[in-house]
């Protein structure tokens, strides 16, 4: 054991600031037979190193950081970070020295003091398991640079902020418009001529369009955009919209108007996207807006051709389709685990255009693939338009009017 570790610890010779004494000999009788006694004037508590006769100190740290960066913040968790050796084991020393064994620590002491202070003082509530920022109190041997406050020179403050979440919908007016980024097949994302050095295979996606002006408002880093599902870059997103929600990473403003961003990203998007119905939503709306695809279903329309003619017969068999054994698709494959699904079709319609060319209205359990549901993609969908009609048919113009998940 080194010699550092080797320090003797006695009554006589150790003391603690009044808050220490407090937090450890919470009763009137136990404080009357307190074994250890109260720092006097000039003297440094044995456990905190004074550290909580500063408390205002280290919130005003706080408060200086929290202007800095123009943090706009509603619910808040204070973490507290000792990396001093010599606090540490002071605090070890002393509690095995009067025989302590609470679990009240000089940590916990710090995150509920300061806690409270700025839940009383700035009116923001403390939230432990989803709040919007994590405040750090890092406490160390060494002195920070350009410090406010000499008496806590060791103690600096840091402000991770937590991503929000906005949902939504959104209708997608235009087709060859991706939902989410897509990197340059040249460059894969680097940035080359091909994509005029954007690193993106297409200008235009859902996502950028309203992740432009939102990271604006918000000040973020980035956003990740969780859809229920998704559409074909050839495919219009119609009626009511598909449901989303986007994350934005390290928003140092929250409080925005979203009537306004809803404004912003219809009037700036040249007609090729909408969105409406936003609110702001918790890190567990996402997950069901992701996993949403099974439990939702889905309202296609679609156009078929055919090339042999279909009789009468042929329509019914169609409009008959109820369940649907498809694997994995041959395009998306490369994405997608290459497992066969079972899917339900409830409702499907048909109209003539011509003797070999359908519009399809489809309502679906979601999850089908609608151009394969045609087209049989050779025999990985079954039953198929193709393969009851014996006849070739592929999707020639595919559009989603209605996408429904669970509340």
């Amino acid at each position: 054991m080194s010699k550092k570790n080797n320090i003797q610890f006695n009554i006589e010779d150790s003391a603690v600031c009044q808050k220490c004494f407090d937090r450890i000999y919470k009763t009137p009788e136990r404080k009357r037979n307190a074994k250890i006694r109260i720092i006097h004037d000039n003297e440094k508590c044995s456990i905190c190193d004074n550290l909580l006769l500063h408390e205002d100190k280290i919130y005003q740290l706080i408060l200086k950081k929290l202007h800095m960066l123009k943090v706009e913040f509603n619910t808040f968790l204070i973490a507290c970070q000792v990396t001093s050796d010599t606090i540490n084991r002071n605090e070890k020393n002393i509690y095995k020295l009067i025989g302590y064994k609470g679990k009240d620590s000089l940590k916990r002491q710090i995150r509920r003091d300061i806690g409270l202070m700025i839940e009383n003082k700035l009116n923001k509530e403390a939230e432990f398991k989803f709040p919007e920022i994590v405040i750090l109190i890092k406490i160390r041997k060494k002195r920070f640079d350009f410090v406010p406050f000499e008496e806590i020179a060791n103690v600096n403050v840091f402000i991770d902020l937590n991503p929000m979440y906005i949902e939504g919908k959104y209708r997608k007016l235009v087709r060859d418009i991706p939902q989410t980024k897509w990197p340059c097949y040249t460059c894969k994302g680097k940035g080359c001529p091909d994509c005029n050095f954007t690193g993106q295979q297409y200008a235009d996606t859902v996502e950028g369009l309203i992740s432009k002006p939102l990271l604006k408002l918000t000040r973020g880093d980035d956003v990740k955009f969780h859809g229920s599902g998704r559409e074909d870059i050839d495919v219009r997103m119609l009626g009511n919209g598909r449901p989303f929600v986007i994350e934005v990473k390290h928003p140092y403003s929250r409080n925005i108007n979203l009537k306004f961003l809803r404004r912003l990203v219809n009037s700036h998007s040249d007609g090729k996207i909408e969105i409406h119905d936003l609110k702001f939503v918790d890190k567990e709306r996402k997950a069901t807006i992701k996993n949403s695809s099974v439990e939702s279903y889905k309202v296609y329309a679609a156009i078929a051709e055919f090339d042999k003619g279909l009789t009468s017969e042929d329509i019914q068999k169609i409009e008959d389709l109820k369940k649907i054994e498809q694997r994995t698709p041959n395009r998306v494959d490369h994405r997608r685990a290459d497992i066969i699904r079972t899917r339900v079709i409830k409702d499907l319609s048909v109209k003539r255009i011509n003797s070999k060319k359908l519009c399809l209205t489809i309502k679906c359990q979601g999850g089908l693939y609608i151009k394969e549901l045609i087209s049989g993609d050779n025999g990985r969908t079954n039953p198929s338009l193709s393969s009851i009609t014996n006849s070739k048919a592929v999707c020639t113009q595919l559009d989603v009017l209605e996408v429904h998940i669970p509340k």
